[in-house]
């Protein structure tokens, strides 16, 4: 996780957002990960906001995003890290109400 920090920490400078970076690329892999920010990037969208970027990576299993140019690791189910993500923050969040 300090390695994946440290990658998105040159490109994401909203920690929170990052965060959610960093857990997508832990569960699916950096280039997968990356490859959604070229297709939000290619399609007008915001590369550093991770709602933006949800968005293109649970495209990559249309041959229509993960065929396309900037991709560079094509297909990809990424159902499984876009739930992960939001598991472990809702998780994290749960845990918080019971820490003073």
């Amino acid at each position: 996780l300090k390695f994946l920090d440290r990658q998105w920490a040159k490109t994401i400078r909203d920690k929170d957002e990052r965060i959610k970076f960093m857990l997508a690329s832990y569960n699916v892999g950096l280039s997968h990960v990356l490859d959604a920010r070229n297709l939000a990037r290619k399609y007008r969208g915001d590369p550093t906001k991770w709602d933006e970027v949800e968005d293109y990576l649970s495209k990559k299993s249309d041959p229509k995003y993960y065929r396309d140019s900037v991709v560079k690791a094509g297909y990809c189910r990424c159902e499984e890290p876009i739930n992960y993500v939001k598991e472990v923050l809702g998780r994290y969040d749960e845990y918080k109400r019971y820490i003073n």
